[in-house]
């Protein structure tokens, strides 16, 4: 087998022309494969962490039957006397942040123009970790110091009302007991999350003020920020002796079954790259198998003269694999190489400027993302290629007969 091995690598390097231009179209493809797939990849990543920051968390806890019935009557489902809970929860390592909210439909009025919204309360000692992905256009977020009357709204709100910092909006909702019942907050600043949608109808109060809307002590949820996205099935584990506790039943949704438009966008993208890879693929694998099928015309004489020494056609069918072989392996490495100086000139260079996508109310700036399961598939996937495109010149060579072969010329 080493024989074999050190004979292919001399072939490989044989006609150095022709093996320069197979190994341009391997590095081109792979560059061209692993800087869409880490596009790819920091698209998701960005997609992923903004929704859970802004909008869901990693995990939402509820009291059990919410997910039935407590859309239709959300004033029978509130969580109440979490002390125990949230103990419960904080002595779970991995979790970053567990804080309450409690949201509601509700009609904002300016005195002249009302609109529907969707109010949101929140801890706003804890609301900083849920705000890293927003943008504040104008004023500053809820926090520890902020007024016991402020809330923030959002951009597309602030327009549809022709309002800005400073200013005093009033809140109309029901309580729980189906009492009409109003308050009053000042706009201390406006944000952005990039969802033209949540940017729309978003209303973020302190929990306090909410509940004394709804006349109601209780939560809606428990929502959880965990150190790492990739301690979900960790902290899952740990959730589950919580779920039938008898003196509050819960149960919990993940990020993933809360925002199933990241789903319809991690589908789409993976389509794409199945399709551009595929095309990557076969263009590799015609020119590969051009290439051994040439060499295999240069070489007739060659393989009779090997065949007439002993050689078997096991020993030629490997020889020509082995090729293959070495060509998707070298060209892999040259490719892997080569793709990740062009990713991180990309990303030194500002990385690549997005227009919004549909249903989002800004774009943003894409960098290259090169993880180490992106670049062992595609090294992977290029040795599969070759080896595969040698398969058939290979058969052809093994099966030359050896009187024709050392009479070719």
């Amino acid at each position: 087998m080493s024989v074999l091995l050190q004979l292919a690598l001399r072939n490989v390097f044989r006609n150095k022309r022709r093996t320069g231009i197979t190994f341009f179209s391997i590095v081109s493809g792979m560059v061209g494969m692993i800087v869409f797939g880490g596009f790819v990849s920091y698209t998701f990543w960005g997609l992923r962490e903004s929704t859970i920051h802004t909008q869901v968390g990693h995990i939402q806890i509820y009291k059990k039957g919410y997910s039935e019935q407590g859309v239709a009557q959300p004033s029978l489902f509130l969580l109440e006397h979490t002390d125990t809970l949230f103990r419960s929860l904080r002595a779970i390592k991995s979790i970053q942040v567990a804080t309450s909210r409690l949201s509601a439909a509700a009609l904002l009025s300016t005195g002249e123009k009302t609109v529907s919204c969707k109010i949101i309360g929140v801890d706003p000692k804890e609301d900083a970790s849920f705000s890293s992905f927003e943008t504040v256009v104008y004023g500053s977020q809820l926090g520890p110091n902020s007024p016991e009357d402020g809330g923030v709204i959002g951009i597309e709100l602030m327009h549809a009302l022709g309002k800005k910092v400073g200013d005093y909006l009033t809140v109309l909702s029901t309580t729980k007991e189906g009492m009409l019942n109003a308050i009053e907050f000042k706009i201390i600043g406006v944000s952005q999350t990039g969802s033209q949608e949540y940017d729309s109808v978003f209303v973020k109060l302190p929990l306090k003020k909410v509940q004394s809307l709804l006349g109601t002590q209780g939560v809606e949820k428990i929502v959880l920020l965990l150190n790492k996205t990739s301690d979900m099935e960790h902290v899952l584990v740990q959730l589950t002796p919580l779920l039938e506790q008898k003196e509050n039943p819960i149960e919990y949704k993940t990020w993933q079954e809360l925002s199933p438009f990241y789903g319809k966008v991690v589908n789409i993208y993976k389509g794409i790259f199945k399709l551009v890879t595929t095309i990557i693929g076969t263009i590799i694998l015609l020119g590969v198998t051009n290439t051994m099928s040439m060499s295999i015309f240069e070489r007739v004489r060659e393989i009779g003269t090997l065949r007439a020494m002993g050689t078997s056609r096991q020993a030629i069918l490997s020889l020509f694999i082995l090729e293959g072989f070495l060509l998707g392996s070298i060209g892999g490495i040259l490719g892997v190489l080569v793709s990740v100086i062009v990713a991180k000139l990309i990303n030194i260079s500002g990385g690549i400027a997005v227009s919004a996508p549909p249903g989002m109310s800004k774009g943003y700036t894409a960098f290259i993302w090169t993880p180490f399961s992106l670049l062992s598939f595609s090294f992977l996937f290029i040795v599969l290629v070759t080896t595969l495109s040698s398969l058939y010149p290979a058969y052809r060579a093994s099966r030359l007969r050896i009187v024709e072969a050392l009479a070719y010329h």
